[in-house]
């Protein structure tokens, strides 16, 4: 069991413990992948807030280089 954030009730954070002892493997990688997803899709939208003046794929080369490390073309 990983450590409650300091951000997180003690209640909620056993409910969700509950939640994720009633998940099977299958259940658990689909919700990892949607949050995933969900963190990404806030970055992006973070990225387009501060700087407007990059198209879609320099915001997807931004956020790779600052995630990985690598830097594609179109990276400013």
């Amino acid at each position: 069991m990983s450590p409650r954030p300091h951000d997180t009730t003690p209640a909620a954070w056993s409910a969700y413990q509950g939640l994720l002892a009633e998940m099977d493997g299958p259940a658990r990688l689909c919700a990892a992948i949607e949050l995933s997803e969900a963190v990404r899709e806030i970055r992006m939208a973070g990225l387009e807030a501060r700087c407007p003046e990059l198209s879609a794929e320099e915001r997807v080369a931004r956020l790779v280089l600052e995630e990985y490390g690598i830097a594609l073309s179109g990276a400013r």
